[in-house]
């Protein structure tokens, strides 16, 4: 699945043209520092609460809330009229503009488009979340696997976590595991574990089967 079949909404112009000059979600994911290249120290647009910790480059956009007791690891950015509740880590993460992050959540190296909405206490690994995208509480996108590659290579040995197209939505406690695409608008159910390729517009959902069995009481 290439890109532009995932990410089509209208971003910040620059954003836009950025994007869509990779084909290969590989080469997008790789290219995540670019978005950091310039940021040298932090720079404060919005409102950052008391006991909130901002550590290292982070730019806060205009307009945007950072709750108190939240984390930021730079190299990161948070959009104009974000809101980052309370109690939640973000390591290295680009939050597009007027996302909200739910509190506790965490997300390490990861990409989320404009209008996201991400539950309380969920965790986004690696990934990148599409425009408008929803991921409800308790979820884990691109959890645990890490690949050891080749020391020749110069890229990192994380691995792509896990692609959610724009306005894809996640339930609660589900899990999408690292590798996995999910087509935009497509919608995965609560308690799903994902793998694999899901095109756009499917509703994916778990169905357990109810077992009858006879009784039998003790003579």
């Amino acid at each position: 699945m290439k890109v532009p079949d995932l990410f089509s909404a209208d971003l910040e112009p620059v954003l836009n043209a950025w994007i869509r000059k990779f084909t290969s979600l590989e080469d997008l994911f790789w290219a995540l520092p670019e978005l950091y290249a310039k940021l040298t120290s932090q720079a404060i647009e919005g409102t950052v609460e008391e006991t909130a910790l901002l550590s290292g480059p982070v730019h806060i956009g205009r307009g945007a809330i950072v709750h108190a007791q939240a984390i930021i690891h730079g190299p990161s950015i948070v959009g104009p009229n974000a809101v980052i509740n309370s109690h939640t880590e973000i390591r290295s993460g680009f939050i597009g503009s007027q996302c909200v992050i739910g509190h506790s959540a965490s997300i390490m190296q990861s990409m989320l488009m404009n209008n996201s909405n991400i539950g309380a206490g969920a965790f986004i690994r690696n990934s990148v979340i599409g425009f408008g995208s929803v991921v409800g509480p308790g979820a884990a996108i691109g959890p645990i696997e890490v690949e050891r590659v080749s020391t020749a290579s110069s890229r990192s040995s994380s691995t792509l976590g896990a692609v959610l197209g724009d306005y894809s939505v996640v339930g609660a406690n589900s899990t999408i595991k690292s590798g996995t695409i999910i087509g935009a608008r497509t919608v995965v159910g609560e308690g799903v574990m994902a793998s694999g390729i899901y095109e756009s517009n499917q509703i994916v959902t778990l169905i357990p089967a109810l077992d009858i069995k006879a009784r039998h009481d003790p003579s």
